[in-house]
This record gives C-alpha cells, structure tokens and sequence, in this order.
C-alpha cells in the first residue's frame, strides 16, 4: 500500500505540472502561437456553442453551427452527459488540418483547411464528431470543476485518471460509429498493428501504446480504437459510460483507469490489451486465409534494422527509380535507386502534410509547408523545383495554398489542388518556369480534390473527390474546363489515382484491404490489380513496360513491387471486414440562418480560467516557481494575465506578482511587477575587526520588455531570429539596517537589457540527438543609461555549433562563450558555465569553450514495471575549457562522461523524460573532489 501511495504522488505531481496541454483529436499539442492582426473576426452564438471565425469564412461557420447542434446530443448520448457552452475557433490561416479541445481556458480550435489524405467524408464534420466527444469527455469526468478557477484541475484530473489511447480511440469509434466512414473503417488505419500481429510481432503493452524508436507500433490512437471497440463489443455501450463515472466518483483513486477496468470487465489495462490483440489476431489470420494474398517481390533488399520506406516509386527512362525516402535515421529525401539498390539523393524535403512529389521529363515538384515568420497560426504550403540535368533547385510559388502538384508530362506546366482561406477549392495551372498561374477551374459544388494526375496527353487530369457522400474519381477536361463524374461515390478510401492508356489506377479496399484497382473507362468495370498482403499503395505506369511500380507495405515499411498488366476480371467484391458500425447520418435539409457579429479581441482580454501552482512556464524544470497564481488567457492567444504569490522559504519572505503579456502585434509586449523580499550583506569594520552582517529589505519592481521573434521554414533548414529590449523600475524599502541606509541604493532606475540572436539548424531524423549542422549565436548587452546611482556594464557572447558525428546520428557540439562586465555586473554570470562549476573553487569566469560529442547506445524498449518505459540509451564525452586566452595552458576544467536515458514515466504518453547522470573529473589542483557527480532531467513534448 505503501508503495502505491509513493506511485501516486508522483503521478499526481507529474501531472499536475506537466499536463497542461491540450488532448487533441488529432496529433498535435496545443500551442500558443498568435494569428495575424489582420483577420477580421466575428462570432455566432447558438444555445451550446460560440462559433468565433474570420469573417470570409461566413458561409462554412453558418453550416457548421448547424451541424454543432445536431452532433452534440449523438456524440455524448453514451456517456449521459450533456455539454455546456464551448468555444469553437476556426482557423482558417494555417493549411495543416488538425484539430484540439482544450481546458484552461476551455475551447475548442478546428483547422479548416482539408487534408490530401484522409478518410471518405467531409474534414469539418469528421472534425466536429471527433472534437466533440473530447467535449462530452471532459464533462462528464470534471465538469463540475469550472472557470475562474479550476480548470487547470480539471485538465490535469482528466490527464491523470485516462490514458491518451482510451480517450481517442473512443472519440476515433464515435467518429466511426456517427459517419458513413470514420478511421475505424480504414485498412491503412489498422494496417501496422494488423501487420505486426500477422508478422508474430507481439509486443508488451507499453511498447504498442508508448511508441518505440527501433519498430515500427500502432501508435494510441490505432491501439486505442481497437481496444475501446472490444469493450463496446464485448460489453455494451455502457461500458465507456460506466468506466468514467467510477473514475469521476473518486478521481484520486491510484491506477484509477486500470482499477476501474478491472472491476467491470476482470481486465486491467496490460491483460486487456493482450485478450484483444489475441481476438484481432485471429480475426486478421482468418481474413488473410480468405484473400489468399500474393507475395510480390519487394525492392530494395534491406538489412534487418530500423524502419525505412520508399514511397511514391516512379521508373525513369533509364530503368532507374525515383522514389520519396523516409528512413529513422535521416530526414525525408528524394531519391534515385539503381537495379541494385544503390541509391543517391537528388533533394532533400522539409516539412510536408503528406509525403508528396511528381516527376516528369528531367524535372521534379513537390510541395512543403512554410511559416509566417512572425505569426505561428499562419502557414502556407509552396511548391518547388528541382531539374535534374542542371541540378538547381527553385522556389516556385510564395505564401501560396497549393497542394499536391503534378507535373503535365512535357514538363512545361503543373497542376496543383488550391484551397483559399474560406475553403474554395479548385484546381490551378502553374507555368514551371515563373510559377505564375495559368488556369483556374473550381471545384463542382466545392468538393475536396485530393492527388491530382495528367493524362499521357496531358489534356485530362483524373483527381480524387471527397464529399458526405463518400469518395469519386473526377476528371478534368482541360481545353473545356468541365468536369465529369469518371467513378460515382464509394464508401472507399480511393487515393492516388494514375492514368495507364484507357484505364484509371487507384487504390481501394473493397476487399478489406487496401489494394490497387483499375476503371475500365470504355467498359466502366473494375479490375483488381494486385492482392497484397498488407497494403497497396501509390500506383505509378512503366510506360516502357507497361507494368505498374506501387509500394507494399512490409513489417518494417514501404518497400517498391511492380505487377504485370492483369487481364481477369475481379467484380465480385467481398463485404468489408471492418468492424460493422452503424451509421447515423446527421445531414438535414433543415438549416438554420444564425445571427453573427463581430468579435471584438479588446472586449474579451479578460477571461480567469484557473488557479495553479506554477506561474504556467513548464518550458524547463528550472524556470518553475511553486506558488499559487491565477490565470488568465483571452481565446485567440493574444493576452495572458498572472496574478501571484509565492512563499521563497530560503529567505522566509512572500512575493506577490501581477503580469500582462500582449502579443497581437509584431512586436510582442510583457509588462510584470513584483513585490518581494531580498537579501544581501555588508561587511564592517569595529574595534579593528571586520565583521558581516546579514541585510534585509523589501522592493518593489516593474518590468517591461519587448520582443520581435522570427522564425521560418527553407526546405530541411529552420531559422529563427529576433531582437529583445528590456527595461525595469525598482524601489526598495524597509531595510532592516538603519545604519547602512546612507549607503543602501534604494531605487534602480530603467537599466536597459538588449539582446538580438540568430538561430539555424536542419531538420533531424527521428534517431538523432541533435541536428547534424546548427549555428546559433545571442548577444546580449546590459547598462544603466539612465541612473546615476548605479553604473556597470554587461557584455555577452553565446554561441552553439553542431556538427555530424563519426557515424548516424552521432553529435557534436561545440559551445564558445564570452563575457565582459564591470561595475555592478562584476560578479554576474551570463554565460554557460563549466560542468560541476558550484562544486570548484570560485574563480572569475571570462570564457567557457565547452564540447561534448553525444551517441546512441541502445534502444531497448524495456518495461520498469508501471513506473518507466525505456526507449533509448545514449552517452557521451565532454571537457569544459574556462577563461581559454594566450598565455594559459589549453586544458580543461572539467572532464567527464554521461550516461542518459529517453523514457516515459508512469505509463503517460506526454512529456518525454531525458534522465541522465554526469561523472565529472575536476582537473585542477587541491579540488573539493576529483570526481563528483550531477544529475539532469529534462522533458519534451
């Protein structure tokens, strides 16, 4: 009992200090980046919702408030709740699609902009179920816990008590149940546990649920769906309903989830997971007995290893192939294999919403996500070139929404899906020389196109359609511009549809597994082309040949087969194997014309949502305050307000804090003050003997500072850059010591702090420890301009250079920092100081130059029980150089090794742990010790 009470607290603690992100319908933490000033925002009030969008965004918010109403009863009716009031933004200045809930302050944000790979429904009213079962979640566990002051609570009791798979894999069963389709529906989406378990992978509960750096896992939401749905199956749909309302009775409760399963069903969690992966093991072992699947040959031949996939295969008209190349240890690549394998890079890629690119006559596109460089919530995705023969590379377009670009087979000319910021889609013709645009044809009736294809004529472009009807092949006819209907709507996942002579390649899974199929458009049959294993993806013709490339999916990822053209006819589709939901439509001819009108930022800065224990900065461990302070955040991120105390029980004093951060415009504005106790010493002299007495004193201090931050995206390479200046008021009082009052300073007025810096690195593969190049460099400069009181000056240098190591994702680091200060800074520190540096003797510090070369050791994937998983190993050298000038010997200060660990503790998907201890060897004479060690602990979302 003992042991369980420790267990808890640190549960409890854990959560309390690092649970404060939003649980997202789909993968994404929360984040507080700004939207532009320049959106215009209005508001629609229903009964149970606040609807708050751009202004162009009028007709998708009226329709969507609509659905808001009809959904919420459907979506919560299992759990017996009913929602109160929430906030819905739609964010329609960012092209990812994604979606979040969140507590503190209560809201709900949608991402408007549709995906190019999804499942066969309509994006907002996926997003809407999705969303809202998060809503009926948090209610029904916390909703007795509200703003001004519990909501922080209620979200860190909802991050305590149910794990991240359970609550979505049940909002991913509820999409699934409330829909024609749903991720539930989705071969792909079952596609690597189902592989995994076929394969005789069968791994611990942890591992499937917390991920692995070394295999390839089904992930919390896959892992989740499944396990949620056999409880629905085996129990009823009052199981999810019970289990949460025993959590909500009693919500401090040690292994509250686990204990509750246990109860209702004789499971807890670990024998849960392995009774279903048991009963989904024999259930896919049937179905792969009733496909009778094919084995094609796959290429390249891999060594047995971490994961790698070749994705998007296209034959080159020498016999090479082009292929997309994601692999754990390196960051995604275009790439070109010989017959033998050998492969040689043409582009590396930055970031994508779906791995994506199209080839043609020497040339490449593909398209990459880019940033707002001020505001986080605005991003754009370009497309770019790349030509073989001069091996040059070129932006194509700018702050564009262009997604999914294919190159007419001259080359001469792309085509690419647009979707502007009120979710008008069309598709565009782009010049490949200038990028301008030639041609634009919009969408029939604004369904959601996806992956568009030329034809060998390159006067049709077939392009998959997605609507609440399902999904179509729709083709373009480009010299009249009309559309047609080339395949009427599928209760499918059809993607990446190719032309090959008079047919149309697209993947499909009519028989319970994802698979290539071919529309004779002539005969308006369908052929099945291949009968994977696995999955079949991504068709591409060998015009030389006539066969068709595809990738198949394999234990370890996407590898490249081909098949010959198929001449049997396969029409009698068997009934998919997917778990057999009912579908209830929530479409309705009724609509409902809603009043709106603006929402006015200024008029909703303040909005107190929680108290909490820290000042809301879970960034680093260090910069954590424990007190109490109440919070305050307005809805679009812009204004944040604290209000504080904090007892420092090392002086035995109170501080009491009220802060304002304003961050709408492009520079962001903080103004704080403090009220506190200090402490100091003065040294005298009496009877010829010096003596040290203890001062004490109160101050006040205002403090206002400014900051212009960029950041931005160029292909694998991240920037950012900024300048800050800051300046503060402090008066001091109630000296403890009236006899040093004639020497006390008690005001310091407006010193003035600057700093500007310049950060770039590339992009890491999943596998490295730090980016193989980076240069990052921040001065900073400290004076006292205006005071006449006090004077001295601060002067210093920061700088970090990472280089690649000996072998993969090996780092080092090489780290030179100066500092020049006088007068009251003499004996201020602003730079990196040398391992161990309390434990030495003090010596003024100049300079460090500080290199630490960082590896992997091993990745193990091991179970401490409940209280820790462990994906990897890693060490590494380090010797800190301190006050490095002519003259002194060249040798360290410090010297040492590490040893740390990447985890995660009690069984939590977020934050991940870096734990780790320090061996430091003091190389100087007559040290305190030798050799001495530290400890570190750090965390990453």
């Amino acid at each position: 009992m003992k042991n369980h009470q420790y267990v808890f607290t640190i549960n409890i603690l854990c959560l309390l200090t690092l649970c404060f992100y939003s649980h997202n319908g789909f993968p994404q933490v929360f984040n507080a980046d700004q939207y532009p000033p320049s959106v215009k925002w209005r508001q629609i009030n229903t009964e149970n919702f606040q609807v708050i969008y751009p202004s162009i965004f009028e007709a998708g918010a009226q329709r969507l408030a609509n659905d808001l109403e009809i959904l919420r009863e459907r979506v919560s009716e299992s759990l017996g709740v009913k929602p109160r009031k929430i906030s819905i933004i739609l964010q329609n200045q960012t092209v990812e699609s994604n979606g979040n809930v969140q507590l503190a302050p209560r809201r709900s944000e949608f991402y408007t902009t549709p995906p190019q790979h999804s499942d066969f429904q309509d994006w907002l009213n996926n997003l809407a179920i999705h969303e809202l079962r998060h809503v009926a979640q948090f209610d029904k566990l916390t909703g007795y816990l509200r703003a001004p002051f519990f909501e922080q609570l209620a979200l860190a009791i909802y991050g305590a008590n149910l794990p991240a798979w359970f609550f979505e894999g049940d909002a991913v069963l509820t999409e699934t149940k409330l829909s024609l389709a749903g991720r539930g529906r989705l071969p792909s989406w079952e596609m690597p546990f189902r592989t995994n378990l076929l394969s005789g992978k069968k791994y611990s509960y942890q591992k499937d649920y917390l991920g692995s750096l070394k295999n390839i896992t089904p992930g919390f939401y896959e892992l989740g769906y499944f396990l949620t749905w056999q409880l629905e199956k085996a129990y009823g749909a009052d199981i999810l309903d019970s289990l949460i309302t025993r959590i909500a009775k009693l919500p401090i409760r040690p292994y509250n989830f686990s204990s509750s399963l246990k109860k209702y069903t004789g499971y807890n969690t670990r024998q849960w997971h392995e009774k279903t992966r048991e009963e989904l093991t024999q259930r896919w072992e049937q179905q792969l007995i009733e496909n009778a699947p094919e084995d094609y040959p796959v290429f390249p031949d891999k060594q047995a290893g971490k994961p790698a996939s070749w994705l998007l295969p296209r034959r080159l008209a020498d016999g090479r192939v082009m292929a997309l190349h994601q692999d754990v240890h390196r960051v995604p690549a275009i790439v070109i294999l010989d017959t033998a394998g050998r492969q040689d890079e043409v582009a590396k890629t930055g970031r994508q919403t779906d791995p994506h690119f199209s080839y043609a006559s020497g040339k490449v596109v593909w398209d990459e996500l880019r940033r707002d460089k001020r505001y986080g919530k605005r991003t754009y995705n370009v497309i770019n070139l790349y030509d073989l023969e001069a091996r040059s590379y070129r932006q194509l377009t700018r702050k564009s929404r262009y997604f999914s670009p294919a190159l007419r087979p001259d080359a001469k000319q792309l085509i690419a899906v647009s979707v502007d910021e009120d979710n008008a889609i069309s598709l565009v013709l782009l010049d490949t020389e200038s990028g301008q645009r030639i041609a634009r044809f919009p969408s029939p009736e604004n369904i959601q196109l996806q992956t568009p294809a030329f034809d060998q004529t390159g006067t049709k472009v077939i392009v998959t359609g997605v609507s609440r009807q399902g999904a179509a092949l729709i083709e373009l006819d480009l010299p009249s511009g009309s559309y047609r209907m080339a395949l009427p709507w599928q209760a499918q996942q059809i993607e990446r549809p190719t032309y090959a002579d008079n047919r149309i390649i697209f993947k499909a899974h009519y028989n319970g597994i994802d698979n290539l199929y071919a529309l004779d458009t002539a005969a308006n049959t369908i052929y099945q082309l291949t009968n994977a294993r696995f999955g079949a993806f991504n068709p591409s013709v060998d015009t030389s040949s006539n066969r068709i490339l595809f990738n198949n999916y394999q234990l370890d990822g996407y590898r490249i087969s081909q098949v010959e053209p198929i001449t049997s006819k396969y029409s009698d589709f068997k009934p998919l194997t997917q778990p057999n939901h009912t579908y209830t439509d929530n479409d309705t001819t009724y609509f409902e014309k809603w009043a709106s009108k603006p929402y006015k930022g200024l008029k909703n800065i303040f909005n107190f949502h929680s108290l909490s224990v820290d000042n809301d900065n879970f960034d680093n461990l260090d910069d954590m305050k424990p007190g109490v302070y109440w919070l305050s955040d307005d809805l679009l991120n812009t204004t944040q307000l604290r209000l504080g105390y904090v007892y420092d029980g090392d002086i035995r004093s109170s501080e009491y804090l009220a802060s304002v951060t304003y961050q709408r415009f492009f520079p962001k504005f903080s103004l704080e003050y403090l009220n506190r106790g200090q402490v100091g010493a003065a040294r005298i002299t009496s009877g010829g003997q010096e003596d040290v007495i203890g001062l004490r004193w109160r101050e006040n201090t205002a403090t206002l500072t400014m900051d212009i931050p960029f950041v931005f995206y160029q292909r694998n390479h991240v920037i950012a850059s900024g300048f800050s200046t800051a300046t503060s008021y402090t008066q001091r009082y109630n000296l403890n010591e009236p006899q040093f009052e004639n020497r006390f300073i008690d005001r310091i007025q407006f010193p003035m702090h600057y700093q500007v810096y310049f950060n770039h690195s590339t992009r890491q593969s999943m596998l490295d420890l730090a980016p193989r190049w980076g240069q990052h460099l921040s001065i900073t400069y400290r004076h006292f301009p205006f005071d006449n009181q006090v004077s001295g000056q601060l002067l210093s240098l920061r700088t970090a250079f990472y280089f690649p190591g000996l072998w993969r994702n090996h780092s080092l680091l090489a780290r030179f920092n100066y500092q020049q200060r006088n007068g009251t800074y003499q004996m201020a520190n602003d730079i990196p100081l040398v391992s161990g540096y309390d434990q030495l003797r003090p010596l003024p510090v100049d300079n460090t130059l500080l290199v630490s070369y960082r590896f992997p050791i091993a990745y193990p994937d091991w179970s401490i029980g409940p209280l820790a998983y462990i994906k990897r190993f890693k060490g590494g050298f380090f010797a800190d150089f301190q006050n490095v000038r002519a003259g002194n010997a060249f040798q360290p200060r410090t010297f040492g090794i590490e040893f740390r660990s990447d985890m995660n503790l009690l069984r939590y998907y977020l934050p991940n742990f870096d734990i780790g201890i320090k061996l430091v060897y003091a190389n100087e004479p007559n040290p305190r010790r030798r050799v001495f060690a530290t400890y570190g602990i750090g965390y990453s979302y």
